[in-house]
């Protein structure tokens, strides 16, 4: 259950999708397959192998609704 006021971010839709397959792959549930990507990344983030001012190779776009 979400706490109120707690701010959850959206997740892009293809990389919803791309989690779920490597969580099927890995046979385990995504949160735990998130969880562990994360603390990976900022891990690494901390560490300073990572150029966090750089912009990201893609940028995000809104899905517009039909």
């Amino acid at each position: 259950m979400a706490q109120r006021g707690l701010y959850q971010p959206k997740i892009a839709h293809e990389h919803i999708r791309q989690l779920s397959q490597w969580a099927k792959r890995l046979q385990m549930p995504m949160t735990r397959l998130i969880n562990a990507l994360l603390a990976h990344a900022l891990t690494r983030l901390a560490q300073g192998a990572e150029h966090v001012s750089d912009p990201p190779a893609t940028t995000y776009r809104r899905r517009t609704r039909r």
